[in-house]
């Protein structure tokens, strides 16, 4: 017997390089990677969609019921819910032993800093190429427009389009940081 997909929306912040934009995302039981890695649409649909300036982000500029985003012009995609990411063996594919790597990572407009969580050691070149997946996850991820100060997100989950970024810079714990944390 064929189970069924579980259909349910997720709210979602969406972030392109001219605007902010927030709604809700229909997604099945892979969660939100499984919609951004699906190959058989080039787009996201977002339902009850606020859009606004990256300038202004409180300002809402247009409203739509439903909005279409082309999903190689994503920057990235917030998340209330790390749950909302998808299944571990979606996102992790397989049994394999992850480090976390606080990380950040800048584009043309945004600087983003977060947890990435890596198998084996960080290599930039096979961060940045590895799998067929266009998204890195960044969990506890912190969003700020480097020209717009107005715009700072936290998030405990982030979806970073990989072919967006410029530069990563590992982010090594201090010995104070160390010490304050035992």
């Amino acid at each position: 017997m064929i189970q069924p997909l579980i259909n349910r929306s997720i709210p979602a912040e969406v972030l392109t390089s001219n605007h902010y934009i927030f709604g809700q995302i229909k997604v099945t039981n892979t969660g939100l990677m499984g919609v951004l890695s699906d190959t058989n649409f080039s787009y996201v649909e977002v339902n009850d969609a606020s859009m606004a300036r990256i300038l202004k982000p409180d300002k809402i500029t247009d409203y739509a019921p439903v909005m279409w985003i082309v999903k190689s012009q994503l920057t990235a995609v917030s998340l209330s819910k790390p749950d909302y990411v998808g299944s571990a063996s979606l996102v992790r594919g397989g049994y394999t032993r992850f480090s976390q790597y606080p990380v950040r990572l800048t584009t043309p407009v945004y600087e983003i800093s977060g947890t990435l969580e890596w198998a084996g050691r960080l290599d930039f070149s096979v961060v940045m190429g590895e799998g067929s997946n266009a998204f890195l996850i960044l969990y506890d991820a912190v969003v700020s427009a480097t020209l717009f100060p107005a715009l700072h997100l936290e998030c405990p989950a982030l979806l970073l389009n990989r072919r967006i970024v410029d530069s990563m810079v590992y982010q090594k714990k201090t010995t104070q940081e160390t010490t304050s944390s035992m």
